[in-house]
């Protein structure tokens, strides 16, 4: 927040028109968290949009640092999810996404939802691997996803987390139905134990119920 803020003070001497209009994305993104996200489910049209306003800073605020790719494709406007469910996943790419002087670095996103399935893919590319595992960056990330499920669907979900080889970790969750609505999660976790590799988060919601309030 602090960043964004001073990074539209700065362009305001710089690029009025440019700062105004990061200035209105980051009060949309405020009035979401504020005022949107108080309630237990909310428009998934929403929170896609939500996700496109924070990546918009992000790419204005980091410049040519990095390549960043977005595509979202939504066929029914009706569907509902839990507020922030996916946000943790983009600012994640953000922070560990390599940003070295002769090195670019890059973000890919797809998000498609069809019939009721939403299927979310982000991948950024980092530096080196064994630092980012040193920092404990991964376990710190599965263990708030499993506390967000805790607190939003109590014991009416399931998590399991498995390492293969040391090369990749996968996250199940399989919420039960909410009110009227059935997640089933599958997340994956996939950190490449080489420099200069991928990063690879994949969201997949299967939405069997949902009714519109």
């Amino acid at each position: 927040m602090f960043n964004v803020l001073n990074h539209i003070h700065i362009l305001m001497k710089k690029n009025v028109e440019m700062a105004d209009y990061l200035l209105l994305k980051f009060s949309d993104i405020l009035r979401y968290q504020l005022y949107e996200c108080n309630q237990p489910l909310v428009l998934l049209t929403r929170e896609l949009q939500y996700l496109q306003d924070f990546i918009a800073i992000e790419k204005m605020r980091l410049g040519n640092e990095l390549d960043v790719s977005c595509s979202w494709n939504q066929s029914s406007k009706d569907l509902y999810i839990a507020p922030l469910m996916l946000i943790c996943f983009v600012e994640n790419a953000f922070k560990h996404v390599n940003r070295l002087p002769n090195q670019k670095g890059s973000i890919e996103l797809s998000c498609v939802e069809e019939e009721g399935k939403l299927q979310f893919n982000i991948s950024n590319s980092y530096q080196d691997y064994p630092q980012l595992a040193s920092t404990g960056h991964s376990g710190i990330g599965l263990e708030n996803v499993k506390k967000r499920l805790e607190l939003q669907y109590e014991n009416n979900y399931s998590l399991t987390v498995h390492k293969l080889d040391n090369s990749f970790m996968v996250l199940n969750a399989s919420p039960q139905k909410f009110s009227l609505l059935f997640f089933a999660f599958n997340i994956f976790d996939i950190f490449f134990n080489q420099p200069g590799s991928k990063i690879l988060r994949i969201l997949w919601c299967k939405m069997d119920y949902f009714t519109t309030f």
